[in-house]
Order: structure tokens, then C-alpha cells, then sequence
């Protein structure tokens, strides 16, 4: 009986879900440690995203599934007006030095806030995004438009 549960976990998703329909017990019938064999270890190879924005933007990746915590870690912050710069800076550095993190996703406030620490970064991954929030909109796309008259006048 447990190697057909060693079986299982091999098998693809969808075999896996038409056997389990086919029992008719339900999954109450395992015990603890027949579920612990269903775990599975965290792939290496898998990059994950990290983000540190305002409440807003950090909640909308959340709900989209970026959320990771494992072993005390969190892969996100929201960051609010009264977050600690020191804090702000650990949490950085803490997410840039992980090898399981590709990208980082940060919004416009939190990057000029973090313009020193992130000058001096220079891996290839992960790679630095910024997006902006509802307050830096107006700002952001008015820096966007005063580079493109920038680019226009020039190229005349």
C-alpha cells in the first residue's frame, strides 16, 4: 500500500487525480504520516520573485501567487512612509544575496529610497523591476514623457 502512494507522487497530476477519484475513501483516511510522503522539496532550479511596495501593489502580487514564506522567510514587504530605512536596506540585501530569488520587484518610492544600495548592485540576477504605485504615477509617467521630448529633440 505505501509504494502505491510512492507511486502516486511520481506520477503526473492528472494520473494521480483520476486514481484518487476512482477510491472511495476520501482524504481523511490518511494518517500524519501518510501525508508527509505528498511533500515535496523545494526545487533549486526555481526562481521566485521578491517584492517590496507599498501595501497596495504588494497585496496584488500576493493575491496573484507570488507570496512565498518558508523557514522564517518571507518573500515580500510592504513598505509604508514610516518603514525604518535600516530595515528597508537588511531586508534588500537579505533578498538580493538569495540564490532562489530571479526577480525583484520594487515600487518608484521604494527605489529612490533604496538609490544607494541598489547602485552599488551589479549581478546579473535577480533582476530589478520597478513599478510604479497610484502616489508616483503622475510622476513616473512625467519623467517617461520629458525623456522621450528628450530623445524627439535630439534625434532632430
Amino acid at each position: 500500500m505505501a509504494s502505491n502512494r510512492q507511486r502516486n507522487v511520481a506520477q503526473k497530476p492528472e494520473e494521480r487525480m483520476s486514481e484518487e477519484n476512482d477510491k472511495s475513501g476520501s482524504d481523511s483516511d490518511l494518517s500524519e504520516g501518510d501525508m508527509q510522503m505528498y511533500t515535496f522539496v523545494d526545487d533549486p532550479n526555481v526562481l521566485r520573485i521578491a517584492i517590496m511596495a507599498d501595501a497596495e501593489v504588494t497585496l496584488g502580487f500576493l493575491l496573484a501567487g507570488v507570496g512565498y514564506q518558508k523557514d522564517r522567510f518571507r518573500n515580500y514587504m510592504m513598505v509604508e512612509s514610516e518603514t525604518a530605512q535600516e530595515d528597508l536596506e537588511q531586508f534588500f540585501l537579505a533578498v538580493y544575496r538569495r540564490t532562489n530569488i530571479g526577480i525583484i520587484i520594487l515600487d518608484y518610492n521604494t527605489t529612490k529610497r533604496l538609490r544607494s544600495q541598489i547602485q552599488r548592485c551589479h549581478q546579473l540576477l535577480p533582476v530589478l523591476v520597478t513599478v510604479p504605485n497610484k502616489s508616483s504615477l503622475t510622476t513616473y509617467l512625467d519623467k517617461k514623457d520629458r525623456n522621450r521630448r528628450l530623445r524627439q529633440r535630439d534625434a532632430y
